[in-house]
């Protein structure tokens, strides 16, 4: 899939396939099978290189290739797909999603990271423990593989790697966050981002709404009680947070907020159009007024002031 992310620089994403390890109850995929972009279904590697020849030239023009899935780890041909692109597109930057289960074994993690020395991952953790982390993901002893997984990439990354840490809050994590952040800073103060997403209300994730739905003024006091933690954490570790409108977060936070979705997945309420900080703002996402609402969406009526940073994707410095 083609998309433009903040709605100026170009992002590529590159999903490898619709097969995984876990079985992820916020999952925004839809369920398997699902096509690629120019509606095929074909994710052998022959396929996924005569679409990426397809695309070559707008491939080139952006700034990054997203390699998503299902699990791209996974894929029978994941070595070679790598190299590919580390081949064919050396100057877009290339961002692996991963659940990390896979770098659980050593050798396959050095050999991952050898293919592209610029190579970034982010992989995910959805709380603190196993009980927890399980629960989401639906697949037991995913928490003990992602967390070897980590240790590992982190044990063996070179120096321009970067490795990032997802947490994604649902009704079954978000009030575990304190513990999960103890256990970036006593285990994995190494990783250069730590990323934390409000989840997205789509495909799977609409299915399962009684299990994960959340809303923003519930994850806001809860966040506000560790805000100390998150922005001491900050300064050690680049700290990121995704999916979160401007008026739903304290404004202490507002330069960990990075505007992430697409355009076409964002939808200004009324409200919005009287707000003197939307451009600075990521909007809400469809599925969120679809499926929640529209009530906790309030203007700010007069423009706060801000330092702006000059980055499309982190507005506000």
């Amino acid at each position: 899939m083609f998309r433009v992310l903040c709605f100026v620089i170009m992002a590529f994403d590159l999903c490898l396939w619709d097969k995984c390890n876990n079985r992820c109850r916020m999952c925004t995929n839809p369920p398997a099978p699902w096509p690629a972009w120019d509606g095929s279904f074909g994710y052998d590697y022959d396929s996924i290189i005569a679409r990426l020849e397809k695309k070559s030239v707008e491939i080139k023009l952006s700034d990054s290739i997203y390699i998503t899935g299902g699990e791209p780890t996974i894929h029978p041909r994941f070595r070679d797909i790598l190299k590919y692109l580390k081949f064919n597109f050396p100057k877009q930057t290339k961002r692996l999603l991963s659940n990390g289960r896979s770098f659980s074994y050593e050798k396959y993690a050095q050999d991952i990271l050898a293919i592209d020395p610029d190579l970034e991952i982010d992989m995910s953790l959805y709380g603190p423990n196993e009980k927890i982390h399980d629960a989401v993901t639906q697949a037991p002893g995913s928490f003990e593989q992602s967390r070897q997984g980590l240790k590992n990439l982190l044990r063996n990354k070179s120096v321009n790697q970067v490795i990032g840490l997802r947490f994604v809050l649902t009704r079954e994590s978000y009030q575990n966050i304190l513990e999960f952040l103890d256990l970036v800073k006593n285990d994995f103060s190494q990783i250069d981002r730590l990323i934390i997403i409000f989840p997205e209300y789509e495909a799977q994730a609409v299915k399962n709404m009684d299990d994960i739905m959340i809303k923003y003024r519930e994850v806001k006091p809860l966040v506000n009680d560790v805000r100390e933690k998150i922005l001491t954490l900050s300064k050690l570790v680049e700290t990121r947070l995704y999916h979160f409108p401007l008026c739903v977060i304290d404004r202490k936070f507002w330069p960990l907020v990075w505007k992430t979705w697409p355009e076409n997945e964002v939808e200004f309420i009324e409200a919005c159009d009287q707000c003197q900080m939307k451009k600075f703002c990521v909007g809400p996402h469809k599925g969120y007024l679809q499926n929640v609402g529209v009530d906790e969406f309030l203007p700010f009526l007069s423009r706060v002031e801000v330092e702006e940073s000059g980055n499309v994707y982190r507005p506000i410095c």
